[in-house]
């Protein structure tokens, strides 16, 4: 880690690698409009055909409302998978460069940078989509067997289902973890990243507590601003649905409100959200030696784990591909 990044906290040292990376902010903002603009049409095209058929076929009326609501959840997904997460991830690249030698290359947009330092670590999207869900399942488990929350809970009786609750949130929360652990990945700089990965996830069993307080503070945040969004663009929405008694558009009006509140908690909150825990892991293992009892201890319990450290072992440089 660079000098820069130790002399302040990880939030106000995301805050200073967010305003570094304001391309990326205009890009998801792009990006993201397109996909609201994508879902416009297909709430307007589809809505509008449930609100044609339904009167006169209510089967076909009930299929095409069914499509109204069921395609933007679909669409999203998809897209986060494939296209927005290559978004996300070049962004968390061009983090860990500027968190591990404070500079990017004056030549290239940071965009494209990021993409480039991608391609030169996983070398196809699909290494990067196995390598993420082989982390992701790895800390789920971790979490379900070792992180004991009635313990942090002096509640006494009654705090199971408090538990329960919290544990829920943890469990959502680990999706920033296994971004932090790309970032470490990423700043090892070598050709093996699943050794890197295999390197990361036992850091983060070695050093969690802090990581996992901030993305359960990064989750609850988010869900906050959701709710808030929901709010500000639910009141004209309200108008909207007194105003019309027809179906279909309470539907339409109901899908666009939530799915732009989405978007721009996606578009906008997100890559600080990224950003924070990322920097939070990297403070959390600074100084800090890989521990072989806890590389048994997760082969033990994750079979996910397992397979990464094989896909380690048995790296061949050209192999990665594979």
């Amino acid at each position: 880690m660079h000098e820069s990044a130790r002399s302040a906290p990880p939030f106000r040292t995301a805050v200073r690698l967010l305003t570094r990376t304001t391309p990326f902010l205009f890009f998801n903002l792009a990006v993201y409009g397109g996909f609201l603009l994508g879902f416009i049409g297909w709430i307007a095209v589809f809505g509008g055909l449930a609100a044609f058929f339904g009167p006169r076929i209510e089967l076909l009326g009930a299929i095409f409302l069914f499509l109204t609501v069921l395609g933007p959840v679909v669409i999203l997904g998809f897209g986060r998978r494939y296209f927005l997460y290559m978004v996300k991830g070049a962004h968390i690249a061009v983090i860990t460069k500027l968190l591990v030698e404070d500079e990017l290359p004056a030549d290239q947009g940071q965009v494209a940078y990021g993409r480039e330092v991608l391609r030169t670590h996983f070398r196809d999207m699909n290494i990067l989509f196995v390598l993420d869900r082989m982390v992701y399942r790895t800390v789920q488990r971790f979490t379900r067997r070792f992180v004991r929350l009635v313990d942090w809970l002096p509640l006494g009786i009654g705090a199971g289902k408090l538990a329960r609750w919290v544990s829920a949130i943890v469990r959502r929360s680990t999706s920033y973890v296994d971004e932090a652990i790309l970032s470490y990945a990423i700043a090892r700089d070598e050709p093996n990243v699943w050794k890197s990965a295999r390197q990361g996830v036992i850091l983060f069993a070695q050093a969690y507590p802090p990581i996992l307080m901030t993305a359960v503070k990064v989750w609850i945040l988010g869900r906050v601003i959701f709710v808030a969004l929901l709010l500000a663009l639910g009141i004209p929405a309200v108008l909207v649905l007194l105003a019309f008694n027809a179906i279909w558009l309470q539907v339409a009006v109901l899908v666009g409100v939530l799915v732009t509140a989405s978007l721009l908690v996606r578009a906008v909150y997100e890559p600080f959200a990224t950003a924070w825990v990322v920097l939070t892991y990297h403070y959390a293992i600074a100084g800090l030696e890989v521990d072989p009892a806890w590389d048994e201890r997760l082969q033990s319990i994750s079979g996910e784990f397992k397979k990464l450290a094989g896909r380690a072992r048995d790296f061949r440089g050209a192999g990665v591909a594979g």
